[in-house]
């Protein structure tokens, strides 16, 4: 198959796969604590071009250029800069300001999360809901009800007295996070519990996204889908041409 196909099908799935990302954004715009992705891509298959010169019975080779045969998305990078805080006056709201996430038990697993969007399920432990119960340095976060009070370190009051810490954690490489959701991650590493974290109560911490970025950048990849697409119709068109008409010359 000819290069050009390859060079123009890829850049169609390299632009698609930034459509989907920055959709996925978008959609998460409003989701308490998300993170924006953004799609990585690179070369794939580098072909060098040589010059060749026959001067005698030697022949010179003269590199040219390098061209790629197609162009991929390697990765999808997660941004962690912390998003807007915005006070909400909920007693089961909470943010973190500055590094760190909550953790969540999930069918037995630890999900590390900066939505603090909890609630406080029948049995009187924090919630988030969908997901799991919310940890604290003893284990699942006992409130009570809607009742407690939340000290600026996180520690939980109920009846005038600390029943718990609520738990916050961080990491040395945010690269060995792995994406579980919208907002959650999971991770093989073993986490290190912060000493004095800054928890802030009736508060939610807003996803990162920006809007406006995200609209330009999908119509930037859009236009770009369009013209590659526009291009392949060319390109098999001039093919067609080639195999059908200046054959039979």
């Amino acid at each position: 198959m000819s290069r050009g196909f390859y060079a123009l099908t890829s850049g169609m799935l390299t632009q698609q796969r930034k459509i989907d990302v920055q959709s996925n954004n978008i959609a998460n715009l409003n989701t308490a604590g998300y993170k924006k992705e953004e799609a990585l891509t690179s070369n794939f298959g580098n072909l060098f071009i040589h010059k060749y010169k026959e001067k005698g019975i030697y022949r010179e080779e003269t590199p040219i250029n390098n061209v790629s045969a197609i162009r991929t998305v390697t990765e999808t990078n997660t941004h962690h800069s912390q998003g807007a805080l915005e006070e909400t006056g909920l007693i089961t709201d909470f943010a973190i300001a500055g590094s760190g996430f909550f953790a969540v038990e999930n069918n037995g697993e630890i999900l590390y999360t900066r939505n603090g969007s909890f609630t406080v399920d029948e049995e009187g432990y924090l919630l988030l809901p969908g997901i799991g119960r919310v940890q604290g340095e003893f284990g699942d976060l006992y409130v009570g009800g809607d009742k407690f009070e939340v000290t600026p370190g996180g520690s939980i009051v109920v009846e005038g007295e600390i029943v718990d810490n609520i738990a916050v954690y961080d990491f040395v490489d945010y690269n060995l996070l792995n994406k579980f959701g919208p907002g959650l991650f999971i991770s093989n590493e073993e986490p290190e519990l912060v000493d004095y974290p800054t928890v802030l109560n009736g508060t939610l911490e807003r996803s990162n996204v920006d809007l406006t970025e995200e609209l330009t950048n999908m119509l930037a990849a859009q236009r770009a889908l369009q013209t590659a697409a526009q291009a392949l119709k060319i390109y098999d068109m001039v093919n067609d041409k080639a195999v059908n008409e200046i054959g039979k010359i």
